[in-house]
């Protein structure tokens, strides 16, 4: 076999210089407990770690460390990082692979980034329960909506544990079904072991979400699950979902479990007025709200657990608490 030893120390080297760059963070890049590592443009470094929240380190990063380490990640991914591309949506390459959010000058006053780390393991339900953050019933109302194949809208803010709770429902599917599960995703954080899957990545400008859920029917999937629901792909989803494909699961930003199904409308509303509120409502079965909470032991807590019933003769929301 032919090796181009050019080409293997190129990336050698590359990869040598990417690993220096990352240097001051690498004691926070190890640690299992690590789920964010966030430098502002003061230089200062916080990490978010399990249980603990968010605190400042003693560790801190020049402007040019920063810049240098994001131009070595950005060379990496063979992308542009310039004054006129001031922001970076990127993944770090294996071991790290972590997902980076960055920008520099001009749009900050100095460089900043968000590192957000993989899930080191899945959670199960049975881990929620015994670290408080489900109550025995809250799981078992979940997996029974799995096995029910129910719909399943995950809310929650940025960071709040949408996608590790994800992770303990797929876990559920993967283990008691023998289902097709088609997964979509912008960034690989879905976890699935389920041995008949597709795992799809959308590439702005290349394959959008709205490609790459009309499509998901052509691949004969059983479940649709869908990392995060961001724009007017939120249609096709729900029409997805209802013919022929439900059991399906996606995450997106909401502030409760009613506020889910208004965002569910408002980005519908990117593509067709007014949003079909009774597809919405007949469409998805349960919503789930995990939220931070620094007086948790867990750091987080489920904060909503719904079976949606339609709308009220005032068109409101019908919800009924589970568990």
């Amino acid at each position: 076999m032919f090796i181009d030893t050019q080409v293997s120390e190129s990336q050698t080297r590359r990869a040598d210089a990417l690993k220096s760059g990352l240097g001051p963070l690498m004691v926070f890049l190890t640690d299992e407990r690590v789920v964010e590592i966030m430098v502002n443009a003061d230089g200062a470094v916080w990490v978010d770690r399990l249980g603990e929240g968010q605190t400042r380190t003693a560790v801190c990063m020049s402007p040019l460390q920063v810049e240098r380490m994001l131009r070595l990640v950005a060379s990496e991914m063979r992308l542009e990082l310039n004054a006129e591309h001031p922001s970076l949506s990127a993944k770090l390459p294996p071991p790290w692979s972590a997902r980076l959010q960055a920008a520099i000058p001009p749009i900050v006053d100095a460089p900043a980034f968000a590192l957000r780390m993989p899930a080191r393991r899945v959670f199960s339900l049975e881990d929620y329960v015994r670290v408080g953050i489900l109550s025995p019933a809250e799981r078992d109302a979940l997996a029974f909506a799995v096995h029910a194949r129910d719909n399943i809208l995950i809310g929650g803010g940025t960071g709040s544990g949408k996608t590790t709770l994800a992770n303990a429902l797929v876990q559920v599917i993967a283990r008691d079904t023998a289902d097709r599960v088609h997964i979509i995703e912008d960034t690989p954080e879905i976890q699935c072991e389920a041995p008949n899957k597709l795992q799809i990545l959308v590439q702005p400008g290349v394959h959008s979400w709205r490609d790459a859920i009309m499509a998901a029917m052509r691949f004969r999937p059983d479940r649709i699950l869908v990392g995060e629901v961001r724009d007017g792909s939120a249609l096709e989803l729900l029409k997805a979902w209802n013919t022929g494909h439900p059991g399906g699961l996606a995450t997106l930003h909401a502030n409760d479990t009613r506020s889910m199904l208004d965002r569910v409308c408002q980005l519908i509303e990117e593509v067709v007025y007014p949003a079909p509120r009774e597809l919405v409502a007949q469409t998805i079965q349960v919503c789930a709200h995990i939220r931070r909470d620094t007086t948790h032991p867990a750091g987080r807590r489920l904060s909503g657990l719904d079976r949606v019933c339609g709308r009220s003769s005032d068109g409101s929301w019908k919800l009924e608490r589970i568990a």
